[in-house]
């Protein structure tokens, strides 16, 4: 009996036992596991693309389940999200969350609690993710600007970067692609002032005069007391030589600006164009008195005693100029020509080469060099250096006359005419240009032309020479 009692008890645990995992293995189906749940909630955001911190349970089949295609919320939201599912669980394994139990229960499930913008709790607020990101946005000097704020973010996003290459390429000299950028910012905001500013300066900076201007002229209307356009401004009409203009535009800058001592100056320069060289002289000494350090004003004044007929004055001033800065190309090439007018062009050659070496793109320094080895002889150097300045500067019409007058002094009055042409494609109303024309087409046996370009010449200015040429030009012909 006692056996049998033991084999039927042992019958019982055995069976038990084996029943036993079945009914756990079919609760196991019956019931979700938070672990398979979360195997799936990873896989799902790894396909998403977006790999997401381990989250609690709570998070998983709480009454706001976690959306596995959510892959846009800023990291700090997420990151501050877990924080307080994490609390919340730790508050209700303790049980002292009875009344957020209760209050989670009787609302109905995926529907989000609280307002929008904020967090499960009351009172904690999510910044404006936009306003952060265009608070963080900064252009050359810190903070984006104000005209840029009124954008969507990707357009002030646009601007800033293609500001930012555009700076970067200008930096560089590389003025082709600054322009493009400079451009591509226009195109997405017309009204941002600096875009247009620059882009006019690196048009200045190719001698494309005509088309800077365009742009500082829109520049000025965005900002019509800005000092700095009227100063930019007066630069391009004084390159165009448009040299009452030029002084409107330095005295406008001097009204917004008392102490621009260059303002001072360059109104200086353009009392000198028009041939008012004791006014000019006034002008820079007011320039040297806010700024002794100063070089322009020196070099300016040189250039009047030059005109004046004081050439010992004249190198004087440039001699002060080079001793202030002997590193500036502009003072070497401006001091050679002092030199030549005093007939020293070996010095003047010097002086050129110097400032060609200091600075190799400079322009008016292989075009200066140009004209001194041509008075001494030498022009097949002198035409090297005058297609060089050409290639340096193909917009200004200064160095297509300094090749043509290196052209007519070697005898090829052909190509002479056509850079004379050239450069009063650019500059139209030069008189001296014109009458440089006739001569040439008149050496080259082009007497109609050279009629033509000496008529016009005596139409717009009294000019003796021209007047003379003309005569025995018409004279010949009867």
């Amino acid at each position: 009996m006692h056996l049998q009692k033991k084999r039927s008890t042992s019958g019982k645990a055995i069976s038990l036992a084996l029943t036993l995992p079945v009914v756990a293995v079919l609760v196991c189906f019956q019931s979700p596991q938070p672990a398979f749940a979360f195997r799936f909630l990873k896989l799902g955001e790894y396909l998403n693309g977006t790999p997401k911190p381990k989250k609690d349970d709570t998070e998983v089949f709480g009454a706001e389940p976690a959306d596995p295609e959510d892959t846009e919320a800023p990291s700090d939201l997420k990151a501050g999200a877990g924080q307080e599912n994490e609390k919340s669980a730790g508050k209700a394994e303790s049980g002292g969350s009875e009344i957020g139990a209760d209050e989670t229960a009787s609302k109905p499930a995926g529907k989000p609690t609280g307002k929008p913008g904020t967090s499960g709790r009351r009172g904690d607020t999510i910044a404006n993710p936009l306003e952060e990101v265009l608070n963080d946005l900064t252009l050359e000097a810190g903070q984006i600007k104000a005209e840029d704020t009124s954008l969507p973010i990707n357009k002030a996003r646009k601007v800033d970067k293609h500001m930012r290459y555009g700076d970067a390429f200008f930096a560089r000299r590389d003025l082709t692609n600054a322009l493009l950028e400079y451009e591509t910012v226009i195109k997405a905001d017309p009204d941002n002032y600096k875009a247009h500013f620059m882009a006019g300066k690196v048009l200045m900076a190719m001698s494309d005069f005509e088309e800077a201007l365009k742009e500082f002229q829109k520049a000025e209307v965005i900002r019509p007391n800005a000092g700095d356009v009227h100063f930019i401004k007066g630069e391009t009409l004084r390159m165009l030589g448009r040299h009452e203009a030029a002084s409107v535009e330095y005295r406008r800058t001097l009204k917004a600006n008392p102490g621009n001592a260059l303002a001072y100056a360059y109104l200086g320069e353009c009392y000198r164009m028009k041939h008012m060289y004791r006014s000019a002289i006034d002008e820079c000494r007011r320039a040297i008195a806010l700024d002794p350090k100063s070089v322009i004003p020196h070099l300016i004044m040189a250039q009047c005693y030059a005109s004046s007929r004081q050439p010992e004055q004249s190198l004087e001033e440039y001699k002060i100029a080079l001793k202030m800065n002997d590193k500036d190309p502009v003072v070497h090439a401006r001091c050679g020509l002092a030199l030549g007018n005093l007939g020293k062009w070996d010095m003047a050659v010097n002086q050129f080469i110097r400032a060609t070496d200091l600075d190799p793109r400079y322009s008016e320094g292989h075009a200066g060099l140009a004209y001194a080895l041509a008075h001494l002889k030498r022009l097949k150097e002198a035409l090297a250096e005058a297609r060089i300045a050409v290639s340096l500067a193909p917009n200004d019409p200064d160095t297509h006359s300094n090749l043509a007058w290196v052209y007519a002094k070697k005898g090829d009055y052909l190509s002479a005419a056509i850079e004379y042409r050239l450069a009063l494609k650019i500059d139209p109303k030069n008189a001296e240009r014109h009458k440089a024309l006739g001569m040439a087409l008149k050496d080259a046996g082009d007497v109609d032309g050279a009629i033509a370009e000496l008529l016009t010449v005596t139409q717009t200015s009294k000019d003796f020479e021209a007047e003379l040429a003309l005569q025995s030009l018409m004279q010949g012909r009867r």
